[in-house]
């Protein structure tokens, strides 16, 4: 680590929504580190699997069960999103991180708030223009986390990408269509795809990202982009070349690329928020500050197919 984000003293580590993906692998993160607590919020209590971790039972949508979980000058990473309550969930979360008086809250978001943008690259200055609901209420709730977490502690917020891994969602089509579906379907697919920005980026640089931005200063309402865009690869044909090598397929003639504007009207016509297939993300900031990827996206890729065929018997 260099320049603002130098490691500070962290005492304790509270993680809500530690049951997801992206939480699992921020656990293993955390867990590596030396002198310190990790808090883990859980509805039902956990056996314990680790000393640095323990687990306490609580709810967003009941502020008083947050208290157990909080502590003076703790630093809290949020991956929670509800199916419903959201805005009520991170009121009561915001007033008990005040009344604990914790040092910071970490937020993690998503890329897509931003929405339908003009361009074909985004980042943390660029204009949201939400479409979907899911989009709008993941937008609302930064804005209600800057609003009003003022002066009374830290805020900061994590924009990931298309987080995938194994044992994530993103990706598990393609990889299941290329392994079952008749593969002049997936042909005409791929011509039509072509070069799409796929926008992924590996669980593991998400999980580091969240665990950096722990321990950086002033980082205060700040909002960070993390992606793996910067790679060349991250587009429909290179990742879709890179499964099937891993499957052992290929197609019998060679692909024949529709041109974009073709695949961006057809986007339109369906609906899509993103309709550009060219956007992209960049997560130079958070580059900017001294964070290291641990992982790049060809090795990503490559393990993902691995497991993929380790574990779907076709």
């Amino acid at each position: 680590m260099s320049g603002d984000c130098a490691a500070s003293d962290v005492a304790t580590v509270v993680v809500i929504g530690a049951s997801g993906f992206i939480g699992e692998h921020l656990l293993k993160v955390l867990v590596e580190r030396k002198g310190i607590e990790v808090r883990v919020l859980v509805h039902r209590n956990r056996t314990k699997d680790h000393p640095n971790i323990n687990f306490i039972e609580g709810d967003l949508l009941k502020p008083d069960s947050l208290n157990a979980l909080l502590s003076e000058n703790c630093t809290v990473i949020n991956l929670a999103y509800l199916a419903d309550h959201n805005l009520d969930a991170m009121s009561n979360l915001v007033k008990a991180c005040a009344k604990s008086q914790v040092k910071r809250l970490i937020h993690c978001s998503t890329a897509v708030v931003a929405g339908r943008v003009k361009g074909n690259w985004v980042n943390e200055k660029t204009q949201s223009i939400p479409v979907s609901e899911y989009e709008k209420t993941k937008l609302r709730i930064e804005e209600v986390l800057l609003e009003t977490a003022s002066d009374k502690f830290e805020l900061t917020i994590l924009r990931p990408t298309a987080v995938f891994g194994p044992e994530g969602k993103n990706l598990l089509k393609l990889a299941n269509e290329l392994m079952t579906a008749n593969m002049w379907v997936n042909y005409v697919r791929s011509c039509l795809f072509s070069r799409r920005s796929m926008n992924l980026v590996c669980v593991e640089n998400v999980a580091s990202a969240l665990a950096f931005l722990s321990t950086c200063k002033k980082v205060n309402r700040e909002i960070f982009i993390i992606s793996d865009d910067d790679s060349p690869i991250n587009n429909y044909c290179d990742i879709e070349k890179r499964l099937m090598k891993s499957f052992g397929k290929s197609y019998s003639v060679p692909r024949i690329f529709v041109p974009r504007f073709f695949l961006g009207a057809l986007l339109r016509l369906s609906g899509k928020s993103n309709i550009n297939p060219s956007v992209k993300f960049s997560d130079q900031k958070l580059a900017v500050r001294g964070f290291k990827k641990p992982q790049n996206l060809e090795k990503a890729i490559d393990d993902f197919a691995a497991w993929h065929k380790k574990t779907y018997t076709i």
